[in-house]
């Protein structure tokens, strides 16, 4: 990653990885219909309400800091979104999970393994993302959140629930890499253990980052699979 000369750049734009695949696709019609900004570079401690030369001078420093060049992986930018509220709204928005599932801020899912069942399969447990944004006089009440669960070895994800879910839905990064990451949106989600029968007996974690499509607030939940051995002794 490196810096763009603000003083010969007016705009530099890149697809991402998910967008250079859709652009690939034989016959794709590939448009773009949405757009976010972010001002995940910006030091506001930097604006100086002291500056000796006045007002016009508040931003000096932030204006000349060079600003970084695009990245192509969705998942390290755009952490701080910017966004539109009402006048006169006094509280951020902020998610929260409701399902009686989660105890606090942590979540944990029991996957029953027979090693003597020759078909040994995992028994996989789940639970439903149901989050909501609150605050902000309930201006993004009905906003779609993206799930990006950071290991899918650990966990894996679909959207919907019940009967409804679908786990072929959403993006899946890092195949290069081999630790996979997976990405749905929606306004529900369902995660269930990723594990397979050659996993090693032992509990695993991973955290899943929600985030909301519209405020761009985020919530990180950590989760964690617990290896249970149900083999008759």
């Amino acid at each position: 990653m490196g810096f763009i000369n603000n003083t010969s750049y007016i705009l530099n734009a890149v697809l991402t990885k998910k967008g250079r695949e859709y652009l690939a696709r034989p016959g794709s019609n590939f448009t773009i219909t949405k757009f976010a900004l972010s001002d995940d570079e910006i030091d506001y401690t930097l604006w100086d309400t002291a500056h000796p030369k006045g007002s016009d001078y508040y931003g000096a420093v932030l204006e000349s800091t060079p600003m970084l060049e695009p990245c192509v992986d969705p998942e390290v930018v755009m952490k701080y979104k910017l966004f539109t509220m009402d006048v006169g709204t006094r509280a951020l928005p902020y998610i929260s999970i409701t399902p009686s599932a989660l105890n606090g801020n942590d979540t944990s899912l029991s996957s029953n393994f027979n090693e003597n069942n020759s078909a040994a399969q995992w028994a996989n447990s789940s639970v439903v993302l149901d989050p909501s944004t609150e605050g902000s006089n309930n201006q993004f009440i009905d906003e779609d959140y993206s799930f990006l669960v950071l290991n899918k070895n650990v966990v894996d994800i679909g959207t919907g629930q019940g009967v409804g879910v679908n786990f072929n839905s959403g993006a899946v990064y890092g195949e290069e890499s081999g630790r996979l990451s997976k990405k749905v949106v929606g306004q529900v989600a369902t995660i269930k253990s990723g594990f397979g029968v050659a996993a090693l007996p032992y509990s695993r974690e991973t955290s899943i980052i929600i985030t909301g499509q519209m405020s761009g607030t985020i919530y990180v939940l950590p989760v964690k699979v617990n290896y249970i051995n149900n083999t008759p002794s």
